[in-house]
């Protein structure tokens, strides 16, 4: 474990003991609530804690989900704050000792647990009344806002600043203030509120109300592992079509892993990051249009030939395009054969090319130089650093291409500015070697050797 990280769990246990403190001083000092009401909302959270669906962060930047959170809000609505906290903290230690965690994470989510309900439920409690609540007047309203506000950022700040500390990243909360996990907490809030009521005004209906909690689990648990399925059989599908080609075998994965690594380094999002890895994944699905005699052919292609090359990158968007969780990958996708002069498949001017794409491009260019083909042997590292430097601002994004060299070569990352920068008016020069155009051979899709007579596509990458 990292020292950032040693500090965070130090400051929350820290907290957690002091909200320890706190919450039974509160408690001994109020009234205490039914053993009935107390034990069901303390074995309900447990057995949801238990329950937690895990998060898939480097996949699908998925984070645990779990209806814990509802039983915790429900306690701060229905208890007096020190009660509420007692029981959140210790139906989270309970859950996670039942799943068999790290002594360590056990404190640290049980500490978090604690520390939000106890501010959640402070909150309520100054601002409305138990009373005032089961009437469920209007003026509730605001009261319950402000107590599902207070508990979701007091969670938000403890997970992104463990997770930002072990992960040596930045803090960025806004890797976990996404629309699905805002959905998620907007949910057990409510949930909360309608299990609260049931439990205080009709608690011979509280089944139907457990069970719809089942209901939802459930559906949030099939739902995912549709994601899940989806995603892997993309990968499968982008696989195979590699697969056809033994020289580009996980070319894919590789342009993936690179330029996700670029989003990385040039301190993109994480979604950003993971979207462009499956942008990289996959960018060449539509290459299932395209014959194994034009994939393998040794020489240059003829004009129809080309044409369905091409056209591979809207075919793979094409594919894509009816699949929600992969549209956000479509621009890149679609337009990872572009350039900066606007000279690309499409002639899609620079300052219309994403970013997403102008990082598929240098990732592509530099798998495809770098790795053996059936027309001519993968060059060294530093000849394809050397032709993507000449070509920074008319080929490649001049900004992202430095960056993608610095990474490459394992230097310090320059500062980037994203914004686009205008191709230059001359042709990029020549890097030493072996005299091919820049052209020639950075296009990932057909490399053509220098010796063969046929001229070259007019439209590349």
């Amino acid at each position: 474990m990292n020292r950032p990280a040693k500090i965070v769990i130090t400051v929350t246990l820290t907290l957690g003991a002091a909200a320890v403190v706190l919450a039974s001083t509160l408690a001994v000092g109020s009234d205490t609530p039914a053993v009935q009401l107390w034990l069901g909302l303390l074995i309900g959270g447990a057995i949801m804690e238990i329950a937690t669906l895990e998060g898939n962060d480097d996949e699908e930047m998925e984070h645990p989900f779990s209806l814990a959170a509802s039983f915790h809000l429900a306690s701060a609505l229905l208890l007096p704050p020190g009660w509420a906290a007692l029981i959140a903290g210790a139906s989270t230690m309970i859950g996670e000792t039942a799943r068999r965690r790290a002594p360590v994470r056990i404190g640290f989510n049980g500490a978090v647990a604690t520390i939000a309900t106890l501010a959640a439920a402070s909150v309520f409690s100054g601002m409305t009344t138990t009373e005032a609540f089961r009437r469920f007047e209007w003026e509730v309203y605001p009261s319950i806002l402000a107590m599902w506000v207070t508990y979701v950022v007091v969670s938000i700040v403890a997970v992104v600043s463990i997770s930002a500390a072990i992960a040596q990243k930045r803090w960025n909360p806004w890797t976990v203030i996404q629309g699905p996990e805002l959905v998620s907490y907007v949910m057990e809030g409510c949930l909360a509120v309608v299990l609260a009521i049931l439990i205080s005004e009709a608690p011979r209906v509280l089944l139907f109300g457990v069970l719809l909690l089942v209901a939802v689990f459930l559906a949030m648990k099939r739902h995912r592992a549709l994601r899940h399925e989806t995603r892997e059989t993309l990968k499968a599908l982008a696989a195979a079509v590699d697969a056809r080609d033994p020289y580009t075998a996980q070319h894919s994965e590789r342009v993936g892993d690179l330029a996700s690594r670029l989003a990385e380094a040039v301190q993109m999002s994480e979604r950003t990051v993971i979207d462009t890895r499956w942008a990289g994944r996959l960018h060449d699905l539509g290459k299932i249009v395209v014959d194994n005699s034009i994939l393998h052919k040794p020489g240059a292609l003829d004009d129809d030939e080309w044409e369905l090359m091409r056209s591979h990158p809207l075919v793979s968007a094409d594919l894509l395009s009816s699949l929600s969780l992969t549209r956000s990958l479509l621009p890149a996708i679609r337009q990872h054969h572009e350039r900066q002069d606007g000279k690309g498949y499409f002639n899609v001017p620079g300052e219309e090319i994403s970013l997403g794409a102008s990082m598929l491009t240098l990732a592509d260019s530099f798998d495809a130089m770098t790795t053996d083909r059936p027309y001519r042997k993968a060059m060294p590292v530093d000849d394809a650093l050397a032709i993507i430097e000449s070509g920074l601002g008319t080929h490649f994004h001049a900004e992202l291409g430095k960056a993608f060299i610095a990474m490459i070569r394992g230097h310090e990352i320059p500062e980037v500015d994203l914004g686009w920068k205008p191709a230059r008016p001359a042709d990029p020069p020549r890097p030493p070697g072996d005299g091919r155009s820049a052209d020639e051979v950075t296009d990932p899709d057909r490399l053509v050797p220098a010796e063969d007579p046929a001229p070259a596509p007019p439209l590349v990458p």
